[in-house]
């Protein structure tokens, strides 16, 4: 990843103010290794969220999505948003940005994933991250990618290392996490045969806002819709699928 910066792994380390022993540490879940992820990600681009189920670790409750995981609203808003003008879309992006999240009267808890550590559990990870399930994981690869449509199931065998992860689907797991095919790619340790082309500005920009509702509810996307774009302001239906 370093490289693709046209920087060295020494001066991300010195821009973080961390050394590294503090980054063994952070890898090892040693005690010193949350905070020295929490100023490394600023300095390598990556969302502090990110770092952490890279590193193998739990992501802290105030970096985790705090909403439960929207149905089929998501996918609904998704393909509006794809259709809006590139301007449109960044206003959208303002508009999701300043929403603020709910506060639920019940926590909400997770069930750990049963998946081993490996490349395929940390793509998993990653989408959920972005609060998002295997179905709506299924959905995104769709809509940004064009890969599929997939079953919910196919994005579980990912997660337990079941299912090849080919350049094209690693590319498109890429658009939906908003990276860069090779930065992913190095960043789960594989190699990539051949140079793969670069998601479109509108999957790029669908993606950002996949990461900026992560917080949001159902009934806030519902209203981010019925605001923004009032003319595709119909609920989907519950069965909508991919």
């Amino acid at each position: 990843m370093s490289k693709s910066r046209g920087q060295t792994v020494d001066s991300l380390l010195r821009a973080a103010e961390v050394d590294q022993s503090g980054i063994e540490a952070a890898f090892g879940g040693e005690v010193s290794g949350p905070s020295a992820l929490r100023r490394l990600a600023p300095v390598l681009g990556v969302h502090t969220a990110d770092l952490f189920i890279l590193a193998g670790l739990d992501v802290p409750s105030d970096l985790a999505p705090c909403a439960a995981p929207a149905g089929s609203i998501l996918d609904h808003l998704v393909k509006t948003a794809l259709r809006l003008p590139s301007e449109q879309r960044e206003h959208l992006l303002g508009a999701a940005r300043s929403m603020r999240p709910p506060e639920p009267a019940v926590p909400i808890v997770r069930e750990p994933d049963p998946f081993p550590y490996g490349p395929g559990a940390v793509i998993v990870r990653l989408l959920r991250n972005r609060n998002l399930n295997s179905l709506n994981s299924a959905k995104m690869l769709y809509r940004l990618a064009g890969i599929g449509p997939l079953s919910a199931a196919t994005i579980n065998v990912v997660g337990h290392g079941r299912k090849e992860l080919s350049p094209e689907l690693l590319s498109g797991f890429a658009t939906v996490l908003s990276y860069r095919v090779e930065v992913l790619a190095a960043l789960i340790d594989i190699e990539l045969p051949q140079a793969l082309p670069p998601a479109d500005a509108a999957s790029r920009q669908v993606a950002e806002l996949i990461w900026e509702v992560r917080h949001l509810s159902a009934d806030q996307l519902h209203a981010l819709q019925e605001k923004l774009v009032p003319a595709a302001a119909s609920r989907p239906d519950v069965g909508d699928q991919a």
